[in-house]
């Protein structure tokens, strides 16, 4: 046990630092190419804590998880657990649904392979089950990205955001409209 806990104290610790001295500038990437005024700018930096000291943001941000506290979402201004409770209804919809969808595949090629043993249709399902075994998953989600977001628009991809919203629209967390 004491194992588990040093290992995730270090893990986060590892994670914390290497996204602290990352050279990105996390105001510059999350306004984009969008023009803003230094004003604007400062109070993002400000509202996100930019400008404190490494070590004391680890500190707040541990001592906070220690107690529960998982904090306000810097980008959904909501509390972190309730974007987590909102995010994961549709993650755990989807892992059922694909469960479900695979299963019954599955159950249904498992059952052809086995009545036509030996037949082309058997060499078919096997290697169908190959490659889908070697495909790496990150890979063929991306694929499945590729077509069914960006080829043929049927699904939002990014953060939930559908197609053709612009930066017109959009209101920064702060409350300002660009």
């Amino acid at each position: 046990m004491f194992r588990l806990a040093s290992l995730l104290v270090l893990v986060c610790f590892v994670s914390f630092m290497l996204i602290q001295y990352s050279p990105i500038d996390p105001v510059r990437a999350y306004i984009g190419e969008m023009t803003v005024s230094e004003e604007h700018k400062a109070k993002l930096e400000e509202y996100w804590g930019v400008n404190t000291p490494p070590q004391e943001k680890f500190l707040n941000w541990a001592g906070n998880i220690l107690k529960g506290d998982f904090g306000v979402s810097l980008i959904y201004r909501m509390p972190v657990v309730d974007v987590i409770k909102e995010r994961s209804t549709a993650s755990f919809v989807l892992m059922a649904t694909s469960w479900l969808f695979s299963g019954v595949l599955g159950f249904i090629l498992g059952i052809v392979a086995g009545m036509k043993k030996g037949t082309w249709i058997d060499r078919a399902i096997k290697t169908y089950c190959y490659v889908l075994a070697a495909t790496p998953t990150f890979w063929l989600a991306l694929v499945l990205l590729m077509v069914f977001s960006v080829n043929l628009g049927w699904f939002p991809i990014g953060l939930s955001v559908p197609i053709g919203v612009t930066a017109d629209n959009v209101t920064f967390l702060i409350g300002y409209s660009i």
